[in-house]
């Protein structure tokens, strides 16, 4: 079945060589040709019966020149109507690509029928039972979608909130790669979160799109997975009504949402990219720090991975199918008295364990 495409990019994007001018000469010329006179655009200040010698009535001549001056701007008007123009700083493969989706539209990866939308659901419980109720949520919305006559990965906006380790982006890694669909990680702790999602406009050294449109135009698929990690460590607020805002949630505020975000217009393309199906996990440690607006726009799911069950299963799947019984027998009651006494490892723990018993093979693992 052909994966259904969707139109992103309303607007032609035309090459910064191709400026305005150099069209209209390129019409003049055209117009040279047929008629063998050259009618420039700064024509007005020649003497127009240098241009018209055979014309004896100068005031027909003038007019004469003036209705093809017109004719030459309505047919740039034609050309340039429904195009924005690119950075010259673009690179021409960049520009073949703007090209590439304008003309052939965008791609939605992911799940096509309801079949393919419960296999999706039972790899990611498998890999995370922990997240039970975020593959069931995901599950449930692509069996609508699909109902719908819609195709590929679609889900409303989450936030996946928990303790560190707790495998929140390592769950919104597996839903990008068991959908295949392509897939980015916006780390707020490194600053500038707000600009990576939006673009940054012209006039600043660091004027660029945002990551969502730059993964859109680079895979040509309309769907993406982008997963703004740690999104409570968003910094600096300006003051609010109701709680601190900051530039990472104004970006956000304007894709979460699929009726704004259908609209978002790129600031440094300036032209219209439909953000609508791109497909957003929010993860955070704490959800006190978290904006209200955000709160509000997104599903939020309380991640828990206390229970010894999930760990040891994490545990094995890290450290591979070839573990030994009594190995993984001590490592289940490693992690029960740590569960016991309110202290169970992390995932990240967990994982680094399977690590060390590979790389030392099993000896003085625990």
């Amino acid at each position: 079945m052909p994966q259904k495409r969707v139109q992103v990019l309303f607007q032609k994007p035309i090459s910064s060589s191709h400026s305005r001018q150099s069209v209209t000469n390129a019409v003049n010329g055209d117009f040279a040709i047929r008629s063998g006179r050259m009618f420039p655009p700064d024509a007005d200040d020649v003497e127009v019966d240098d241009f018209f010698a055979e014309d004896e009535d100068l005031w027909k001549a003038g007019e004469r020149r003036r209705r093809i001056n017109r004719a030459v701007e309505r047919l740039v008007d034609q050309k340039f109507n429904g195009t924005f123009e690119v950075d010259k700083n673009i690179s021409d493969r960049s520009v073949k690509r703007l090209h590439h989706l304008y003309t052939h539209g965008a791609r939605l990866a992911g799940p096509e029928t309801a079949e393919s939308v419960y296999e999706l659901a039972a790899s990611l419980h498998a890999e995370a039972p922990w997240l039970d109720q975020v593959s069931t949520s995901i599950m449930n919305q692509g069996l609508a979608h699909v109902a719908s006559g819609g195709v590929g990965l679609r889900f409303d906006p989450m936030i996946l909130v928990g303790a560190p380790g707790c495998g929140k982006t390592h769950f919104a890694r597996l839903v990008a790669d068991l959908a295949r669909t392509p897939r980015e990680i916006i780390d707020v702790g490194a600053g500038g979160a707000g600009f990576r999602i939006a673009g940054v406009e012209h006039g600043w050294a660091s004027a660029r799109s945002g990551v969502p449109v730059e993964l859109i135009t680079a895979t040509a698929v309309a769907n993406p997975v982008i997963v703004v990690d740690e999104v409570c460590k968003a910094g600096g607020a300006i003051n609010s009504s109701y709680r601190s805002a900051t530039s990472l949630t104004t970006s956000l505020l304007q894709v979460l949402e699929r009726s704004s975000a259908e609209h978002f217009t790129c600031p440094f393309l300036r032209t219209r990219i439909d953000m609508s199906h791109v497909n957003w996990i929010l993860t955070a440690n704490y959800e006190h720090q978290i904006p209200a607006p955000l709160l509000d726009r997104c599903q939020v799911f309380r991640v828990d991975v206390s229970k010894p069950a999930h760990l040891v299963a994490f545990f094995k799947r890290a450290a591979g199918d070839d573990v030994e019984h009594d190995e993984m027998e001590r490592v289940r009651v490693f992690v029960e008295e740590m569960c016991e006494i309110g202290r169970p490892p992390s995932l990240r723990q967990m994982g680094r364990m399977a690590r060390t018993m590979r790389q030392c093979g099993r000896r003085n693992l625990l």
